[in-house]
């Protein structure tokens, strides 16, 4: 049998090397289009930038409309604290439909609890013939209330912000964990957060404004130098502007004197738009001596008298004001 002609098996060693190659871009083009240019891929750089606090990167990527509210959740330090700590466990692509959209969900863990998020994405044309061009469906971002009753700011994921009226509305990315706080000298809120997973998700963010232990000292010394005052008016029964009085029959010889032997308890409390007192109850002893005008009898006058009041508390920037209420 006659050998193969070399020229033949030079051609065919051509053909068979082209068709590797063809074959091998084929699979490479495949894979940097599944890889790079994927909805898959779309999504992990909307998460990176998230990640990275780049919110213009981010709000590119997602080409969500963003709704009439405060931003300040949208970039920087407070976009970057809404993902910290999060974790991707999965991004699964779902198949594509017939008008070329497909669902992306990623699993992830944020805040310690495991969650899920679905975006669609679309094909909206290619980039150099061999790769499709993937981008996410018009969306609306969602949006965080934020209330606290008798406060006009607040630290929203460690950015300080401000409430008028005691209430705002910021609009924000998902998925991301928004956190509220509030503290200063005098008042405080412990920390109210969630997890926002969904365009159309919400949170409603209410703060328990309280008074600080500094601001209950305070007041606390306040009324105590109140009641001091009224108990050193000496030799009188019923010391002018001051909560405690003793009436009796008897005629009662001087010196008088008052001491307070149990103060009252501050308890502060926001109040329909201020910060009000609890009824202030104490004890105060009278010592004298009193003559019987029946008997002419004398005796030593020693008696605890409870009492009680109130007072308008009023705190700004310039310090704090107490005002006592007698009736």
């Amino acid at each position: 049998m006659q050998g193969t002609s070399p020229v033949i098996k030079a051609v065919a060693t051509w053909l068979t090397a082209l068709m590797l190659t063809i074959a091998a871009a084929v699979v490479v083009i495949w894979l940097v289009n599944a890889k790079v240019y994927g909805p898959g891929k779309q999504v992990e750089d909307y998460l990176q930038a998230l990640q990275d606090g780049d919110g213009a990167r981010a709000l590119g990527l997602l080409n969500a409309e963003v709704p009439e509210a405060n931003a300040a959740l949208l970039d920087g330090e407070a976009l970057r604290a809404s993902t910290d700590g999060l974790e991707v466990l999965e991004i699964t692509e779902a198949g594509t439909t017939v008008d070329d959209r497909t669902n992306v969900e990623v699993t992830y863990r944020l805040d310690g609890i495991e969650e899920r998020s679905t975006f669609e994405l679309e094909k909206t044309g290619s980039r150099w013939m061999f790769f499709d061009q993937w981008s996410f469906r018009p969306d609306s971002l969602p949006s965080v209330r934020i209330t606290a009753a008798n406060q006009n700011e607040a630290v929203l994921n460690g950015t300080p912000v401000v409430l008028p009226e005691g209430t705002n509305t910021f609009a924000a990315f998902y998925p991301s964990r928004v956190a509220a706080s509030f503290s200063s000298g005098y008042f405080e809120a412990p920390e109210q957060s969630g997890v926002l997973t969904t365009a159309s998700g919400a949170l409603d963010l209410t703060l328990q404004s309280q008074a600080t232990p500094e601001l209950v000292d305070a007041v606390d010394a306040r009324v105590r130098e109140f009641l001091d005052n009224c108990a050193g008016e000496q030799n009188r029964l019923a010391p002018p502007g001051c909560p405690f009085y003793h009436l009796t029959d008897n005629r009662v010889e001087p010196p008088i004197t008052w001491e307070i032997v149990e103060y009252p308890t501050v308890e502060i409390s926001p109040a329909e738009g201020h910060w009000g007192l609890a009824p202030l109850n104490g004890i105060a002893r009278v010592t004298a001596t009193q003559t019987d005008l029946f008997s002419g009898a004398q005796s030593p006058l020693v008696e605890d008298k409870e009492f009680s009041f109130g007072a308008r508390l009023s705190v700004t920037d310039g310090g704090i004001s107490l005002t006592a209420v007698i009736e």
